[in-house]
């Protein structure tokens, strides 16, 4: 398959445009035909290098996803091969008490899928079955791609300040 990758860290010039193979999905994962992948500042960060993130090289970025289920893996649940999908980069253990309370991002095993494991910025992407969300047919892909890894920091920055519905939030900056 077809991907933009990265075999060293470094600045824009690192990145390379090249084949790699297709994914397999292992237990309780899906194999996502990509169909859109935006760009997150955080995917300058990781090709740039972060501080104690140690990635297998080459790495593939990108973690706000949506596609076409195109595989399962065995035990794979929840979604169909063929079914328009979004996908939620944040990862999880979804089993410990932060997880069973809804604070999947105070997990220790916390990672994002883009930084902590291989990304959607290639033709296929394998993800767990539990980040997979259904994608109605009237939302583009494009469109879906951009709201997955900011609407989890708005999301956690609402939980952390106690919002509540019937609340007003002030923004001050928008892309």
């Amino acid at each position: 398959m077809k991907a933009a990758l990265f075999h060293e860290h470094g600045d824009i010039e690192v990145l390379k445009y090249g084949d790699i193979d297709t994914p397999t999905p292992g237990p309780g994962e899906v194999l996502v035909e990509v169909k859109a992948c935006s760009l997150n500042h955080l995917d300058v960060w990781v090709r740039r290098g972060l501080p104690g993130l140690k990635l297998p090289l080459p790495h593939i970025g990108g973690s706000d996803i949506a596609g076409v289920v195109a595989g399962l893996g065995p035990g794979a649940q929840g979604c169909e091969v063929g079914q328009r999908v979004v996908v939620d980069p944040g990862l999880s253990c979804g089993r410990c008490a932060w997880c069973e309370a809804g604070e999947h991002s105070l997990c220790d095993r916390y990672g994002i899928i883009g930084e902590h494991t291989r990304g959607g910025f290639a033709q296929y992407a394998v993800v767990p079955d539990r980040n997979v969300l259904p994608l109605p047919d009237g939302v583009p892909f494009e469109r879906a791609a951009a709201a997955p890894l900011v609407y989890l920091t708005a999301w956690r920055m609402g939980r952390r300040a106690g919002v509540r519905a019937g609340q007003s939030v002030l923004v001050v900056g928008a892309g």
